[in-house]
């Protein structure tokens, strides 16, 4: 019965230690004034941050900043894969680390566009080889920054949402969206 014990307590303490991991941040952005956080919170999920505007940035506590750009207009060549809905983009993401650490960038960006998921599109053409299919991946070095272009196809244009985080086991999800509120 102790060795029971002894373990639930570890896990609970490791399970306690995780969850204070996690870094929050502010949103900025020059149109939209940041999002109040909410009032209370349940003890066993740490709150979200606001939404921001896309073209905003969203910066955590330590100084790690996260701009992901508004959708612009994209023609996906004939070799392209996932262009299936009715609007083809592309977004600019970009990671400033302004933190006294190395950043481990593992972003993988999630996209909702009218009720449905953006379809990432892979597009391996000669002329369109700067697009990343995987999301940004490096490590960034205090001061610098990295971006990277990723391509979807999405539903409808004035309602997208975009989910992310520069590291999903270090930090909370930035959560940007054409409409705020």
């Amino acid at each position: 019965m102790i060795k029971h014990t002894s373990i639930a307590a570890l896990l609970f303490a490791g399970a306690l230690a995780l969850t204070g991991c996690s870094t929050g941040g502010t949103t900025t952005s020059a149109e939209e004034p940041a999002a109040a956080a909410p009032e209370a919170a349940t003890p066993e999920a740490p709150a979200q941050p606001g939404v921001t505007l896309l073209g905003g940035t969203f910066t955590y506590d330590d100084g790690v900043a996260i701009t992901v750009a508004a959708p612009t207009p994209y023609t996906p060549s004939e070799y392209a894969a996932g262009a299936t809905l009715a609007n083809n983009v592309t977004m600019t993401f970009t990671v400033a680390n302004e933190s006294e650490e190395t950043l481990e960038l593992l972003a993988m960006p999630e996209v909702t566009s009218g009720g449905v998921a953006g379809e990432s599109i892979t597009d391996l053409s000669n002329d369109q080889v700067a697009l990343e299919p995987f999301g940004g991946n490096a490590n960034v070095l205090p001061g610098q920054s990295f971006s990277w272009t990723m391509a979807y196809s999405l539903a409808d244009l004035a309602d997208v949402t975009v989910s992310v985080s520069p590291a999903p086991f270090s930090y909370d999800t930035a959560i940007f969206s054409t409409t705020v509120g």
